[in-house]
């Protein structure tokens, strides 16, 4: 009986390097990338956001939350570290509303008013970032030539699922997808990168997105009841 214990437990003693072998090479092993594939496209989307801003020789950083809804409006909360509201930044067509609650103050005015070298500078470029020109499914990793709803000549370039990974503008305005994931359907990236020719750029990154939920049409608006109304280009930042 002693020696078949002994036995017993001697194997039981071999298996335990197995076993950590075994573990460690599991906790090695890489996350699966969930599939992604061009299809569905992006018609709302809500989304707590990392920001970083540069324009000039200034740059600010921080978090927020996103809502955009097709066809080209937005609104962009950013959030103070301790949490309150420190800017809300409505974009809706061609015009941008910057709303400022701890000053009561609202900018608003057409994307083309921002002068250079303002921080909102970057921001004028969302609605083309959200423009979605063809997929392309059968040339992958392919470069190719497109023409924009306004009349612009673009750069696409796809990546080997035939995913949107860059396109810049005749401009030099260029904007970079990265690391797409499949959410609800929809293939969406992790983060976007947008820049100009003149130093502006945004950086976004996306923290577990909601994407093609209702979005009720009060979130969109800025209430401006009360507050003072500048012209955008008076905005000299926070």
């Amino acid at each position: 009986m002693i020696g078949k214990k002994t036995f017993s437990l001697s194997h039981k003693l071999l298996l335990i390097p197995a076993l950590l072998l075994f573990l460690s090479a599991c906790a090695s092993a890489p996350t699966p990338v969930p599939s992604a594939r061009p299809g569905k496209q992006v018609e709302t989307l809500q989304s707590e956001v990392s920001l970083s801003v540069r324009s000039g020789d200034k740059s600010i950083g921080g978090r927020g939350y996103l809502i955009f809804k097709q066809p080209d409006r937005f609104h962009l909360a950013v959030f103070s570290p301790f949490g309150f509201t420190l800017m809300d930044l409505f974009v809706a067509n061609d015009r941008i509303t910057c709303l400022i609650p701890a000053k009561q103050t609202a900018y608003q005015g057409l994307i083309s008013d921002i002068p250079d070298g303002n921080a909102l500078k970057g921001w004028g470029m969302m609605r083309w970032v959200v423009e979605a020109p063809p997929t392309d499914e059968d040339k992958k990793s392919a470069t190719q030539d497109y023409i924009s709803p306004d009349g612009k000549k673009e750069i696409l370039c796809y990546d080997d699922r035939g995913l949107l990974a860059s396109k810049t503008n005749e401009d030099g305005d260029r904007v970079v997808y990265r690391d797409y994931h499949d959410r609800n359907g929809v293939a969406f990236p992790s983060s976007i990168e947008i820049s100009n020719t003149r130093g502006d750029s945004v950086r976004i990154l996306f923290d577990e997105p909601e994407l093609n939920q209702p979005v009720e049409e009060v979130v969109l608006n800025p209430s401006l009841g009360g507050v003072d109304v500048l012209p955008l280009s008076s905005f000299r930042g926070l």
